[in-house]
């Protein structure tokens, strides 16, 4: 039985980070190549309850296996530095580790609040890369929460590899 976009979401349905999720999942470890990370200033009506005009960081990135790079999952986060440990900070911008190791690295208390219904919504969201847009089976958007504070609002659009996975997994239990 092939799998679908509902299995995915059923497991997705865990406190556990994406990046865990996926590297139990996919047996290896994730990296996440930064395509673009800049800073943007805070619209009014903004996710974040941040001020109108107050610097936020954009971040897209594709998580992708180290060793196979496959890619599986598209995402976009829009952060607050401020809200953030200076050493967590620093590590978001010089490495490739996904956001949810570097939160759970640094042992922050994390919440996740979700921003929109998850399904295929947004799957050709601007500044999405079109070589995804026909793999997306699944999408979500949530705001992160450390401590209850809100810091990242983020967009994750999982790519077929997700589901190839799953599949694999099925044909050998």
């Amino acid at each position: 039985m092939a799998s679908n976009p509902t299995d995915l979401e059923c497991l997705l349905d865990s406190p556990d980070t994406v990046t865990h999720f996926l590297e139990t999942l996919t047996g290896e470890r994730l990296v996440a190549n930064v395509v673009r990370q800049y800073p943007l200033v805070a619209a009014t009506d903004n996710a974040l309850g941040v001020a109108a005009g107050q610097t936020t960081t954009h971040r897209i990135s594709v998580l992708e296996g180290c060793t196979t790079r496959v890619p599986y999952v598209y995402a976009e986060s829009i952060f607050v530095p401020g809200r953030l440990p200076e050493a967590v900070r620093a590590q978001l911008e010089r490495t490739s580790d996904p956001i949810g190791r570097v939160l759970v690295t640094h042992g922050l208390r994390l919440g996740r609040e979700p921003l929109l219904p998850p399904g295929r919504v947004g799957a050709h969201a601007p500044g999405i890369d079109a070589d995804f847009v026909s793999e997306i089976v699944w999408s979500r958007a949530y705001r992160l929460t450390i401590d209850g504070q809100p810091v990242f609002a983020i967009s994750e659009w999982f790519l077929r590899s997700v589901l190839d996975v799953l599949d694999r997994q099925a044909q050998t239990s």
